[in-house]
């Protein structure tokens, strides 16, 4: 009996101290493995890297401030296409322009491509998804075998919402809140994509230009607006005519041309901007009131940079890093804290990071990498050093020249090809890119040389071209240079 009593202490001791030791192991570790994560994917349009209030006196951002405090913040993140249709298809893809082949004015990316998107992959895999707000892109087959909830809008300054008119971004969120509301009540893990048309320009409106909700409207209205970098004459008379003459200058004229109203419309800028910060905190708000937040990835982005009044010119289109350079925030409650990273980080890396979030296997299609093991610290001495980057669109009635151009993290090299124009930046000592050394004799074999590298990265992007796509008839302007 004494031999008993001593063994049933001694097992209950032992099993305590097991309790507690399982206790403490589960409240240091993450969300239950066994469930995957839900994820919120939100992406701004034309939303530039720097137009954060961490990195801004002026632009007031505080729930995407809020949200890089308890996340991870990529410092060095870019798009490979400066504008948004094309930027929009390789964050579904995975893939670059030159392989997708899809931009305004051409046929919806090839089915091989679309059936390979993340969300159909996603949705295959037991997901509820969702999309909400800007689309304007064309992929092949049916919407609803990619998405659940498919709710695409065209810009618009108010949306109807229970009989009343609303502003738009208050739309697009409503429209997300409605879709997590719903799918919080189901069994499946969920991925929604929220596309906000702010902070793009209204270009039919040549007076107010950026259209925010009402109460954005005091807002830095007694601000002094900082003077654009590199935005003086002697800047803009440096640039060749083609740039000169561009869309890019005749949008600078009904925006920036005068100080009142370069002051006026950068204002308006901001306060979109402003507006969407806004609308993610609000969602914020509801993933913690339904209590999601603990088991929801958030991944907020822009589809492309944005120029205002850089060179005196406006837009987005032609390489320099205000075009090309966007913010990327993930945070991941499952493992809260802060982290910036300085490797370069691109939009065709979003859909291969998603679905590593998700557990679910990345297509060896794909052209962009996951940044999961960027954010757990892991060991990637093959991290890419360098990236490609084009943009091939040529409306017939807005001169925009096409481009190509492959940027390392201390150059920056750029062929306008059709122009018969190169340029070539030294980053590190040139981090505003002012003095074009493309045409100096000392530097000659580095421009030499990246165009050759350029050159193979469009030979290996087009020939990972799908057969449904090479059959196509080409971009006129998609050649080799020379």
């Amino acid at each position: 009996m004494k031999v008993t009593l001593i063994f049933l202490v001694l097992f209950f001791n032992c099993f305590s101290v097991c309790l507690v030791k399982a206790v403490a192991s589960d409240a240091s570790a993450p969300v239950s493995e066994s469930k995957p994560p839900n994820i919120l994917f939100i992406l701004a349009d034309d939303h530039r890297w720097d137009l954060l209030s961490r990195n801004s006196s002026q632009v007031q951002t505080p729930n995407l401030d809020a949200l890089a405090n308890d996340g991870v913040v990529f410092e060095n993140a870019f798009v490979t296409t400066p504008i948004c249709a094309s930027s929009r298809i390789s964050i579904l893809t995975g893939l670059t322009e030159r392989t997708h082949d899809f931009t305004f004015g051409r046929p919806p990316t090839g089915e091989n491509e679309s059936s390979n998107v993340y969300p159909a992959l996603l949705k295959r895999a037991g997901y509820s998804t969702g999309f909400v707000g800007k689309y304007e892109i064309k992929l092949s087959g049916e919407d609803e075998d990619r998405f659940d909830y498919f709710k695409p809008l065209l810009q618009s300054k108010a949306n109807e919402w229970d009989g009343e008119q609303i502003p738009q971004t208050h739309y697009i969120r409503n429209l997300a809140s409605e879709f997590i509301k719903k799918a919080s009540t189901g069994d499946k893990p969920w991925v929604l994509a929220v596309n906000f048309w702010n902070p793009h320009a209204h270009d039919v409106d040549k007076v107010d230009q950026f259209h925010y909700p009402p109460e954005f409207d005091s807002m830095y209205s007694d601000v002094e607006i900082a003077k654009a970098n590199v935005s003086d004459d002697k800047s803009f008379e440096a640039l060749p005519d083609f740039l000169k003459t561009s869309m890019g200058r005749i949008r600078w004229e009904y925006r920036f041309a005068t100080e009142e109203m370069y002051q006026r419309i950068v204002k308006r800028h901001y306060r979109a901007i402003s507006s969407v910060d806004d609308a993610v905190g609000s969602l914020n708000e509801l993933l913690k009131s339904l209590h999601l937040d603990d088991n929801t990835i958030i991944i907020y982005t822009g589809d492309n940079g944005y120029a205002l009044n850089e060179r005196q010119l406006a837009g987005k289109w032609f390489g320099w890093e205000e075009d090309l350079r966007v913010p990327l925030i993930i945070k991941d409650p499952r493992s809260p804290k802060h982290k910036e990273i300085r490797e370069l980080a691109l939009n065709i890396d979003i859909a291969p990071t998603i679905l590593d979030f998700a557990g679910v296997s990345i297509p060896s299609m794909y052209q962009g990498n996951s940044l999961i093991p960027l954010i757990g610290g892991e060991d990637v001495t093959e991290w890419r050093d360098e990236f490609f980057f084009e943009h091939m669109y040529q409306p017939k009635r807005a001169p925009i020249p096409p481009m190509y151009g492959l940027r390392t993290t201390h150059w920056k090299f750029v062929n306008f090809y059709k122009n018969d124009y190169m340029q070539l930046y030294d980053l590190e000592n040139d981090p505003l890119e002012t003095t074009n050394l493309a045409y100096e004799e000392k530097y000659q074999y580095l421009t030499n040389g990246l165009l050759q590298r350029a050159n193979v990265y469009i030979e290996k992007y087009e020939n990972a071209r799908s057969e449904e796509v090479k059959s196509r008839k080409s971009f006129e302007n998609a050649y080799l240079s020379n």
